[in-house]
C-alpha cells in the first residue's frame, strides 16, 4: 500500500463501515487517494476491510486494471490486387512467375479439380478391396 494509507485512515474506514453496515466506492474515494491508486491496491484495501467484516459495494471498474491506449500499428504499404478476370484459388501453393511469350498459348495447369479428388477415389477403391478381400477369406473360413 502507499505511504498515505496509514492505520488511522484504515480504522475511520471500519468504524465507518460497521456503523453503516457496508461501505460504498463514495465512501472509499471520500478516504483515500483512488484515482491514483492501482487496481491492486484498492483490492488489497477491500480485502482488508472484508477480513475485519466490514462489506465492501465496489465498482467494478475500480477492481479492473485501467486500459492503455493502444498505439496503432502504422502502415507502411498496402497490397492493391491486380485488375483483371480471377481464376479460382484451390491451391495455397505458390505457383513459380513464368515470363509468358505473346502468341503462345497458356501452359496447363497441372492441378484441376478431377484431379485434386484422385486421392479420395483411390482411399475409397483400398477400402472396396479390402471389405471384398474381408469377405473372401471370412466365406472360405466357414
Amino acid at each position: 500500500m502507499q505511504p498515505a494509507l496509514d492505520s488511522n485512515t484504515l480504522d475511520r474506514l471500519i468504524s465507518l463501515g460497521r456503523e453503516r453496515g457496508h461501505l460504498t466506492t463514495e465512501d472509499l474515494r471520500a478516504s483515500l487517494p483512488v484515482e491514483s491508486m492501482s487496481a491492486e491496491e484498492i483490492a488489497l484495501v477491500v480485502v482488508h476491510l472484508e477480513e475485519t467484516g466490514v462489506p465492501v459495494e465496489l465498482e467494478e471498474s475500480l477492481l479492473s486494471p485501467h486500459p492503455k491506449p493502444m498505439a496503432m500499428p502504422r502502415r507502411s504499404a498496402e497490397i492493391i490486387p491486380f485488375p483483371g478476370p480471377r481464376t479460382s484459388r484451390k491451391s495455397s501453393k505458390a505457383k513459380p512467375l513464368q515470363p509468358t511469350r505473346p502468341g503462345l498459348p497458356e501452359p496447363r495447369q497441372t492441378e484441376t479439380e478431377e484431379t485434386s479428388s484422385s486421392p479420395w477415389m483411390i482411399a475409397a477403391a483400398g477400402m472396396l478391396a479390402l471389405a471384398v478381400f474381408s469377405l473372401i477369406i471370412f466365406a472360405t473360413a466357414s
